[in-house]
Parts: structure tokens; C-alpha cells; sequence
């Protein structure tokens, strides 16, 4: 069966119904974005490509639960993509962290933004965690831009060939995002915190 005609939400619903070309025709539309993303994250070939295959395993394991209302079949890939390559940075720098006199440094602030200075990193903590709840505020086409550039660090002709959409209503559907952003968190918000946005 081709399923080039067949969009991505058609393609889950045969996926949950255990459809392995299905599976195959999603994994050819999405794996090397996937594996940019990934990529782009660990600067690593060979983590990248066992991320993007954890990231499809997980698709076929969990495609049930995809729930369409919720944001579209790319955003919610590359959902489980960027967290499987967290997943991955995390185990990397759990490696390399020596436990000294029984105390483990792994989630010393120094660590995750490499200032040294703990109030700064709670504060992008706090600052990241009211970006997550913002995106839900978002229109689903909107949030899948975001995601696309801030998770997958796409550039606005990347996500226009990704998505099929003309590069104006990448850059139009971006714009409008970062302004309900700014009402949301605030406007000076975007622009005094390093999220990539």
C-alpha cells in the first residue's frame, strides 16, 4: 500500500492498528528531521541515529495515544524525539560525573547553563517551565512552528519543506506565535531570557 497521498493523522491511526508500512512511510517522511534534530543536540552520528530509532519505537509503541486535539503528528514526534535526546544529554552527563565523598554532583546549577550562579538557574528553570505551559496557549499550527525551530532548530525555509506550507505562512504563523507569546509571558519576556526564541 502507498501511503504518499495519505496525511500524518491517517498514518497514526493505521500505526495503532499495528501497520508496519504505515510505520515505514512515517519514519521516511520524519527520520531525517528527527535525526537533525538530534544532531543538532548531541553532535554525535551514532547517538543521533539510536535517538531516532528509540523516537520511532516509542511511536509505535505509544501511537494510541496520540491525540490529534492536543497538537499535530510532527509536533508530537518531535516532542518524543527532543526528549529522548534530553534523555541521552542527561546519561552523558551522568557518565561523566564523578560522585565524590558520596555526594552526587550531576544536577549541580554549574552544570546545566554553565554560569555557576544557582539563581540564574533556577530562574531559566521557572523561565522554561512558564514557556512550556505558554505554548499550550497556542493554536496547534502555531505551537508546531515553535517546535519545529526552538526543539528542532529549523530555519523558517526548513519547517516551510518539512510542513508543505508556503514560507509566508511559516514566517506569518511564527510571528503571530512570538506576539501571543509576548502577551502571555509578557513583553520583555522573550527578550531578556536565552530560550532560542
Amino acid at each position: 500500500m502507498m501511503f504518499e497521498d495519505t496525511d500524518d493523522a491517517q498514518l497514526m491511526t493505521l500505526i495503532s492498528e499495528q501497520s508496519r508500512p504505515a510505520l515505514e512511510a512515517l519514519y521516511e517522511r520524519y527520520s531525517n528531521t528527527v535525526y537533525s534534530l538530534a544532531m543538532h543536540m548531541l553532535r554525535d552520528a551514532g547517538k543521533s541515529e539510536e535517538v531516532t530509532q528509540d523516537a520511532f519505537f516509542n511511536v509505535w509503541r505509544r501511537a494510541g495515544s496520540y491525540n490529534a486535539s492536543r497538537g499535530s503528528v510532527t509536533a508530537w514526534l518531535f516532542s518524543i524525539a527532543h526528549n529522548r535526546t534530553i534523555d541521552e544529554l542527561r546519561k552523558r552527563r551522568r557518565d561523566q560525573t564523578h560522585v565524590q565523598h558520596g555526594v552526587d554532583l550531576t544536577n549541580k546549577p554549574e552544570e546545566n547553563n554553565g554560569s555557576g550562579d544557582p539563581m540564574r538557574y533556577a530562574t531559566l528553570q521557572f523561565d522554561r517551565s512558564q514557556l512550556k505551559e505558554a505554548l499550550f496557549t497556542l493554536r496547534p499550527e502555531q505551537r508546531e512552528i515553535v517546535i519545529l525551530a526552538y526543539f528542532g532548530g529549523l530555519t523558517h525555509s526548513e519547517i516551510s519543506n518539512q510542513l508543505g506550507q508556503p514560507l509566508g505562512t511559516v514566517k506569518t504563523r511564527m510571528r503571530l506565535a512570538l506576539k501571543k507569546l509576548r502577551s502571555v509571558l509578557g513583553p520583555q519576556y522573550l527578550e531578556q531570557t536565552d530560550l532560542g526564541l
